[in-house]
């Protein structure tokens, strides 16, 4: 909010922030505004009246029973949290990845979040995060790889990916070099017999 405003751009904020509309630095930002300009924050104290009576106004209805059942149905329903941040049910597999501790990679700076080990395949799928100028371990690829970058910037075998970006290497290829000026986070699933070249 500029500090010269028109009265109805207070109106129009007053009334977002009454109603909890704004998002959280909005909100924060509009606070900090309020302070040093009366005109919203009058316009806040008469906004917070009308919402605090339109709360008492709503009539109380009970819902009905199939809607009900729907919602207690979703309620009880098994989420992903940070006690049980991977579910598998019926051959799916869910990662509530954000509640994964970051474990070390193999290079300084390179951290890692293993998301899924297919055996079978002899793959994983795992979450790669890089710090600002680090770089990723030489390694020679057993069978085709696939990386998506999510954040950041990543220079691979000369291109510079942003996010969405995506890349495939193919079996017996050579990544070497690969490092990052912005650091960037990306899914990478490749096999697990993949040569790696680390220094000691």
């Amino acid at each position: 909010m500029t500090p010269h405003h028109s009265r109805e751009e207070a109106q129009e904020q007053g009334a977002l922030y009454a109603l909890g509309a704004l998002s959280h630095e909005d909100a924060q930002t509009f606070e900090q505004h309020l302070t040093t300009c009366s005109l919203c924050a009058d316009g806040v104290a008469a906004f917070a009246v009308v919402t605090q009576e339109l709360a008492h106004a709503a009539v109380p209805r009970t819902p009905r029973p199939e809607v009900r059942a729907r919602v207690m149905e979703q309620v009880a329903t098994p989420g992903l949290s940070r006690t049980q941040p991977i579910i598998d049910k019926d051959s799916f597999r869910f990662v509530g990845s954000s509640w994964l501790d970051w474990a070390p990679g193999n290079t300084p700076g390179v951290e890692i979040k293993v998301l899924s080990i297919d055996q079978a395949r002899n793959y994983f799928t795992t979450l790669v995060r890089m710090a600002p100028g680090a770089i990723l371990a030489s390694h020679r690829h057993a069978d085709a790889e696939e990386s998506y970058l999510l954040e950041g910037e990543l220079l691979v075998s000369g291109v510079l990916m942003h996010p969405g970006d995506y890349c495939r290497a193919e079996a017996g290829s050579l990544h070497a070099g690969v490092t990052t000026k912005t650091g960037c986070v990306f899914i990478a699933v490749a096999s697990l017999q993949n040569e790696w070249f680390v220094e000691a």
